[in-house]
């Protein structure tokens, strides 16, 4: 009996779940009425209502144009953008093939909704998707198997995270992918005095490793959005931010609103999403049986080898309770574009080694070319000193015989008188 009873309890809070997981999700008026001057309103499946920016530039993502903020709640994402201060701290961020990025609305507050990576030189971060839910006991999990590609993550050197202007230094997209593959990931999401902390990457870190000194801040929490418009600048040190609980923002949803249906079928799983996420109220009624499996993955993939192909070396890492989320797709995506990028270096090595042998080629040539000029100006330099020196030997030896004729003919001429003297004395 007691077994039975005990089968029973699980299937109802499985089912408890499972009701919880496709419910509908609702739209709050306070959203609905800030955001629609900044984008348009798609109801992609039924109940499930997203928003997408008209700010669609080709290179645009969300956080990118803020800046990091360290602060009692951990690290706070200041947006520049006019519709930022609702969609960077409520819902997540997916990537369609079709609409492109669009925010779905959440009820849970948040310094940043973002996942990090981070190794000795660089550190990133991304939004995390729909599918990421936030427990008190558990901290961010998954519904579903999902990881962010790697194009869609901003990597920054430390020197300039806490920079202003951060989005003026991010990595160029070509060298993202040797980034991310070199880096570890990181989520650390905490529930403390009734509010979320986005921990993240520890600031001692960044300090060392940037060099830079950061403060901690304290956070002010409004619902006064013209109070933000007035404190942008933030002179006295504080930050304020846009506060609503959930039950004022379930309170206020829209019901009266048709909103437009899309055109296509969406890739992002309607049924995967859990749009309120949990607070202490509602995190009983997470699955036990999920619970269990989470528990079992933060054991198992604790430490785990990754054969970085790049630089052929074993790289152990310590991963984090989501880094096994791994979509077929998107790896062999990934896997094509490095075979391309290993093709490509490999043409560039061959057409060096070509250019080296021509170069070789060309030296040797030129070097075989002055050592055939170098010896025949020896041998021109030879023959010319010998010729001269044989007709310098000619010519001594015709002065000394023209010299010896010369002595002979006085001496004939010299008898010769003698004896005319000599028949005259007589």
């Amino acid at each position: 009996m007691k077994k039975l009873i005990i089968i029973l309890t699980v299937l109802l809070w499985g089912v408890m779940g499972s009701n919880q997981l496709n419910a509908q999700q609702g739209v709050s008026r306070y959203f609905y009425t800030a955001l629609t001057p900044y984008g348009q309103w798609i109801e992609l499946d039924y109940g499930v209502v997203v928003w997408r920016p008209i700010i669609m530039d080709v290179n645009w993502s969300p956080y990118t144009q803020g800046r990091w903020i360290w602060t009692v709640d951990g690290w706070y994402w200041k947006s520049y953008e006019r519709f930022g201060y609702i969609t960077y701290h409520y819902g997540r961020w997916y990537y369609d093939d079709y609409y492109g990025w669009i925010w779905v609305p959440g009820y849970e507050y948040a310094p940043a909704w973002v996942e990090w990576r981070y190794d000795n030189a660089y550190i990133g971060w991304a939004p995390l998707p729909p599918y990421a839910t936030f427990s008190v006991t558990v901290g961010i999990y998954f519904t579903r198997t999902y990881y962010t590609p790697y194009n869609y993550w901003n990597f920054v050197n430390y020197n300039y995270f806490y920079n202003p202007y951060v989005y003026k230094h991010f990595v160029a997209p070509r060298y993202k992918y040797r980034i991310y593959s070199q880096t570890k990931y990181r989520t650390n999401y905490t529930y403390y005095n009734g509010r979320v902390r986005n921990n993240g990457v520890d600031v001692n870190i960044i300090r060392t490793r940037g060099g830079q000194k950061i403060r901690r801040r304290d956070v002010i929490r409004t619902s006064d959005i013209q109070s933000l418009d007035r404190n942008r600048n933030n002179s006295n040190g504080k930050i304020k931010t846009f506060y609503l609980s959930r039950d004022e923002l379930k309170r206020n949803e829209v019901r009266d609103v048709n909103f437009k249906r899309g055109d296509r079928k969406t890739t992002l799983d309607v049924s995967k999403i859990r749009t309120s996420g949990f607070t202490k109220r509602n995190d009983n009624n997470i699955n036990r049986l999920e619970k269990r499996k989470i528990d079992r993955k933060k054991e198992f993939d604790k430490t785990k080898v990754i054969i970085n192909k790049d630089y052929k070396q074993d790289v152990t890492v310590n991963r984090n309770k989501n880094d096994n989320r791994n979509s077929r797709n998107d790896v062999r995506k990934n896997e094509k574009i490095r075979k391309q990028d290993n093709r490509d270096m490999k043409l560039k090595t061959q057409k060096k080694k070509e250019v080296k042998r021509n170069v070789d080629v060309n030296t040797q040539r030129t070097d075989n070319k002055t050592k055939l000029t170098r010896k025949k100006n020896v041998k021109t330099t030879k023959t010319v000193r010998t010729n001269t020196g044989n007709n310098n030997k000619k010519k001594k030896t015709l002065n000394t015989k023209t010299q010896n004729r010369n002595k002979n003919n006085r001496d004939v001429k010299r008898n010769r008188n003698k004896i005319s003297n000599r028949n005259r004395n007589r």
